[in-house]
């Protein structure tokens, strides 16, 4: 078969006659007049059109997805992957941006913080009886409740009069890294038991509380003098935005969360008027 395609190659410009013999049936011979030339023409035409409809089924029907269904498969994971990570990536720069935003409205503004009557000052006011008279005498002898729960105004000589800072450390523990804003750490590591309670450093409103993908939950607070107070790293948050709090307030419990937590420990920062503080000069370890 070999040479007899050699033979019609080297005669491809030539007619050729083909005879096919039969023994069985002597005298029937059948003859072909054929060209070479066009037979292999035809031949590598019908491949071609062969090669374009195989490939067409493959591309166009569920047989492709059999012989590529493995790498398929992965490069699907690795994009829906891909598609996960940008947008974690993209929902924390967005509660970061609502974080900055909060923030330079209370610098611009230079909002102190007032805080609205709850139970703890309506129990404090129950129990100074003389120093009713006194305050109440102040306001013209109005009803000192009447006016708490108008919610005008709220003042009393201790809110006053006490110094915030310096305050307690949010949550007792060992300080495992210290401030170092050259690297980026703008605040100290406390590292604590997972749950503990995290504690207010001084009266405020919660101006920010929700979970970002490097830090886990956080809860930031203003307080008066244009101070925020940032804690990070949280299991859980127990106040809200737009919520008063009290020195003392438990804001949230000790956690691990964030892709930049190594271990349970609080990540606590100090903002005055936009720029961050060394916290050695507002609390007492």
């Amino acid at each position: 078969m070999k040479s007899f395609i050699q033979k019609l190659f080297k005669e491809r410009h030539k007619t050729v006659d083909i005879i096919l013999l039969d023994d069985t049936k002597p005298g029937q011979d059948n003859s072909y007049r054929i060209k070479p030339n066009n037979l292999f023409i035809s031949f590598l035409a019908l491949s071609v059109i062969f090669s374009i409809v195989v490939a067409l089924v493959f591309m166009l029907t569920p047989l492709g997805g059999f012989l590529y269904s493995t790498d398929e498969a992965e490069i699907r994971n690795e994009i829906q992957n891909i598609s996960k990570r940008i947008l974690s990536l993209q929902d924390s720069l967005d509660v970061r941006d609502q974080q900055l935003k909060d923030i330079k409205k209370v610098i611009r503004l230079n909002q102190d913080t007032t805080l609205s009557l709850d139970e703890r000052l309506r129990v404090f006011s129950e129990n100074s009886g003389d120093n009713k008279t006194t305050v109440s005498s102040t306001f013209n002898n109005l009803n000192i409740f009447d006016q708490f729960e108008s919610g005008n105004f709220v003042t009393t000589n201790i809110l006053k009069n006490a110094s915030d800072f310096p305050a307690k450390v949010p949550v007792e523990g060992t300080k495992t890294r210290e401030y170092e804003p050259l690297d980026g750490h703008f605040g100290f590591d406390i590292a604590t038991k997972e749950n503990e309670r995290i504690a207010n450093v001084a009266d405020g409103t919660v101006i920010s509380s929700n979970w970002t993908i490097d830090y886990g939950y956080v809860i930031s607070v203003q307080h008066s003098g244009g101070i925020v107070s940032t804690y990070k790293h949280c299991s859980k948050l127990y106040k809200a935005k737009g919520q008063k709090v009290l020195k003392g307030d438990i804001l949230g419990l000790i956690g691990d969360t964030g892709i930049s937590s190594s271990g349970p420990h609080l990540h606590f920062e100090i903002w005055k008027n936009g720029v961050s503080q060394n916290l050695i000069s507002y609390l007492i370890f």
